[in-house]
């Protein structure tokens, strides 16, 4: 193996280096981790705060509370005559109606860094989703990719057959094209974001976090962006073990 990629080319760290900052972790040319970072979320303008203020919405809880609660009044205009605590409130939205749809202008952004290209499939396959991803062929920065090592580190013979795998790759590469990257394994690592609103995030953590025909390193990354959604919007989204417990047909009844 060339020593030059062991010691990381310039594309390698840039890549390594975004890995990192999502929280991934990355060792010589394997991700051992792939990082996962909200990057961007919705915000009301300064007008709306005025209006709401007006129009008597909670403006002390979160704002995807806020304009949800002014989304669900607004369809019957039953704003009330003095603010008041909408806690309660948006609890029953949720919990009780399962009225999901007023927070549904409420996006959320993720950078899935380091992530394997077999993986990377599934995100794209959602039509909901906007994404933009690190090009896997016919570019400079996949010519020395690092690979994502699959499973978990219990597995170590498991593991050890990926670094075999991705070696016999390297050794019979005689040069970087178009047709080299596109023969890599499955295990190339790629970095992409991926937008949707937080009630497609919500179908989408219960059609993932599932232990039937869902692949490992998939639900690996939806758990740790199941935790991010939790933290961010904990009246929203539901724990991981609720998730799992729920079943794939549960998306289609929200």
């Amino acid at each position: 193996m060339d020593k030059k990629l062991w010691k990381g080319t310039r594309y390698q760290q840039m890549h390594k280096q975004m890995i990192v900052a999502a929280n991934g972790i990355v060792d010589d040319i394997f991700v051992l981790k792939t990082g996962v970072l909200i990057t961007k979320k919705s915000r009301v303008t300064a007008e709306a705060k005025q209006l709401f203020d007006q129009m008597n919405i909670d403006t002390t809880r979160p704002v995807y509370e806020q304009h949800a609660e002014f989304n669900s009044r607004l369809t019957y205009l039953s704003f009330k005559d003095q603010q008041e605590s909408a806690a309660a409130y948006n609890q029953r939205l949720i919990q009780e109606y399962g009225h999901r749809s007023v927070y549904n202008d409420e996006h959320v952004t993720f950078l899935i860094a380091g992530c394997a290209l077999e993986t990377s499939l599934e995100f794209v396959a959602h039509n909901e989703a906007t994404i933009a991803r690190l090009t896997s062929s016919k570019t400079n920065a996949q010519n020395n990719p690092f690979f994502k090592l699959l499973g978990y580190p219990h597995q170590p013979e498991y593991l050890e057959k990926q670094k075999q795998v991705v070696a016999q790759y390297l050794e019979q590469k005689d040069k970087a094209n178009e047709l080299t990257n596109i023969l890599a394994p499955g295990n190339k690592a790629t970095s992409f974001t991926i937008s949707m609103s937080i009630k497609d995030w919500h179908k989408t953590l219960i059609g993932r976090l599932s232990l039937h025909g869902v692949e490992t390193d998939m639900r690996q990354v939806m758990e740790e962006v199941a935790r991010q959604l939790k933290v961010n919007y904990p009246l929203f989204f539901n724990t991981i073990e609720e998730y799992y417990a729920l079943g794939n047909n549960k998306k289609y009844e929200e």
